[in-house]
């Protein structure tokens, strides 16, 4: 009669991981390992985690997989290749929809340069973001001006207000200097700089070198007053871009002049106190360049909620066997081990694929094992490549497979059965770990007696009750560990 029920009321798992306790160590979890993966388009507005994408049809969907806790900077981003609504607005008027004028269509710019220099400006969108070149060729004593001030008029409080630049220096040679600089109607400006004999890190300086991807963010009030008129910043009528003595380029992505507050990038670690220690901090300038690693996209300010970061970096991702929650892609099996004179034997089959898609790029991937046990107690572990997925456990020829037991080098190490794995093929892996009753239980945690066992071995099976559980379990499915039931002694 019990056993009647049991069988009645069981239903079959949709989804399941396998009912192992991947805390322990001594739970076999066979990793695919990647250094860096590329999401092409991750859309804010759209999507959360950092291992979403849009697939081959356009749909939102996530990879299987995790990124390793330890990492404390875990993605990367270049803000050159952040397509936000802020970035484009200036100059900002009552109604948008009437700002026909904008500082990302070069024929808004104008031009002018000494008599043996020569600019020019033009758009580079790129990345899915608006921007434009200036690319100066300068003789020297000679300056060439580029200059945005079409809608530009800022006539209150002109000091309060944050001068914004972000994108690349892609040239600078030397004695050459790039000054960005926001000027009023008779001829005074505010300046930040662009030059390799300057502190990256000082807040007058956007770049001190070529790179992509920096921001610099300053309060005007706080940059140098030049120019000839009557020695104040009385309005805000144009921005120029002025390159001096020498050539040089610069790719802007990000202008601006209007805001009276910087914006919040993200949170970076960073030495900001000199010791040689790195510090968490939010960050509103980007000095480095390059790729800007944070510790979580969580972290992005405000105005990058709905933007759409372009080549995403995600490190250290994982695509575990305890991920896995297809039934058909793991097996695991609980049995005597009398044969090798240990009380029982875990056989663990799994299947372990990395995914493509046209929107993500992969890294390095290596197929790893952490070793919980002494090489001793692994009776089998065997590593099969392109195996096809369809075909059951343990019907693979022998030839398929390949022997990985001398890869193992001792309890607490990381062994490397596939160095240069590749993705979208699959990797059957097949595994049997000897066992002391004791184990059984850790390696089974609160999964314990779940499984399939054949006779013999201790715990929750070694009794008639529970031998007669587990026979209900597996016809009805209760528990959904495994399609594969072998593993003889």
């Amino acid at each position: 009669m019990f056993v009647a029920i049991m069988v009645a009321t069981a239903t079959p798992a949709a989804a399941a991981s396998p009912a192992l306790n991947f805390s322990d160590d001594k739970t076999p979890n066979p990793t695919i390992v990647e250094d860096e993966l590329t999401i092409h388009e991750h859309d804010r507005g759209q999507m959360g985690d950092a291992l979403e994408y849009y697939d081959d049809s356009g749909e939102v969907t996530s990879l299987n997989a995790s990124v390793n806790s330890s990492q404390t900077t875990p993605v990367g981003v270049r803000f050159d290749k952040v397509d936000a609504e802020a970035f484009a607005q200036f100059p900002r008027v009552d109604s948008e929809g009437d700002n026909a004028a904008t500082w990302t269509k070069a024929s808004d710019w104008s031009t002018s340069s000494g008599a043996s220099s020569s600019v020019s400006v033009s758009e580079a969108d790129a990345d899915g973001v608006e921007k434009v070149t200036v690319d100066a060729s300068v003789a020297s004593t000679e300056t060439a001006t580029a200059t945005f001030g079409a809608n530009v008029s800022l006539d209150s409080d002109p000091n309060k207000r944050v001068l914004t630049f972000g994108g690349n220096v892609d040239e600078l040679t030397t004695d050459a200097t790039v000054d960005v600089r926001v000027v009023d109607g008779d001829g005074d400006y505010r300046s930040a700089n662009i030059s390799a004999s300057e502190l990256a890190s000082d807040e007058t300086v956007i770049a001190n070198g070529t790179g992509t991807g920096f921001v610099f963010q300053e309060r005007i009030s706080n940059l140098p007053l030049g120019g000839t008129g009557d020695g104040a910043l009385d309005s805000i009528q144009q921005i120029d871009v002025v390159a001096s003595e020498s050539d040089a380029e610069v790719t802007i992505s990000w202008l601006d002049a209007d805001r009276k507050g910087e914006v919040d990038l993200a949170e970076i670690e960073r030495d900001t106190d000199d010791d040689g220690d790195l510090e968490t901090t939010t960050v509103t300038n980007i000095y480095e360049g390059g790729v800007t690693n944070i510790t979580g996209l969580s972290t992005l300010g405000d105005t990058f909620d709905t933007a759409s970061i372009n080549d995403l970096s995600v490190y250290d991702v994982s695509y575990e066997l305890a991920d896995l929650t297809d039934e058909s892609e793991y097996s695991v099996n609980f049995s005597s081990a009398d044969a090798y004179s240990y009380p029982e034997k875990l056989e663990l089959y799994g299947d372990l694929s990395v995914p493509t898609a046209i929107d993500i790029s992969h890294g390095d991937l290596t197929l790893e094992f952490d070793q919980g046990l002494i090489n001793e107690r692994y009776a089998v572990l065997e590593v099969g490549s392109g195996v096809d997925s369809s075909t059951d456990f343990g019907n693979v020829s022998d030839s398929a497979m390949t022997d990985m037991t001398g890869s193992l080098m001792g309890d607490d190490t990381t062994a490397e059965l596939v160095s240069s794995a590749t993705a979208d093929t699959n990797y059957r892996i097949h595994a049997v770990a000897l066992l002391q009753t004791e184990e059984v239980d850790d390696v089974q945690g609160s999964a314990g007696g779940m499984g399939p066992t054949g006779s013999g071995g201790g715990g929750f099976f070694s009794n008639v009750w529970g031998q007669i559980i587990g026979v209900a379990a597996a016809v009805g499915g209760a528990f959904g560990i495994s399609r594969y039931f072998g593993g003889g002694s």
